[in-house]
């Protein structure tokens, strides 16, 4: 019964790496995407430069902290990745709050109410 168990937990392991991996595949495709968009835009100011920013210091804490053995990482605390992330996640906080907080004092809305699409039809 315990070699069963000990077998579920390493291919568990196994999973849980391998999740990692797609993970940090799935989110280079929005970096690139966001990116080339930003590129066009040629302004850092548009909200695609500024989710390109967020989305790169994500992949960066991913990649730190999914360190495989590299060499170049290892002098870096083994924390440094989940840092990152929060990191992002507080820049893009403050990011969402100064776009809402811009769009409210120049009397714009970010998202428009369903009623008021339905009354302007």
């Amino acid at each position: 019964m315990i070699n069963i168990l000990e077998n579920s937990f390493s291919s568990n392991t196994d999973f849980l790496h391998y999740v990692g991996d797609i993970t940090l595949v799935l989110s280079l495709v929005p970096l690139v995407i966001f990116v080339s968009l930003a590129i066009k835009s040629k302004s850092i100011k548009c909200f695609q430069s500024q989710i390109s920013v967020f989305i790169a210091v994500y992949v960066v804490g991913e990649i730190l902290e999914s360190n495989n053995g590299i060499a170049i990482f290892s002098k870096l605390s083994p924390d440094i990745g989940s840092q990152l992330h929060v990191i992002a996640a507080i820049f893009f906080t403050i990011m969402l709050w100064f776009r809402f907080h811009y769009a409210e004092s120049r009397g714009k809305k970010m998202i428009e109410n369903e009623d008021n699409e339905n009354n302007n039809i």
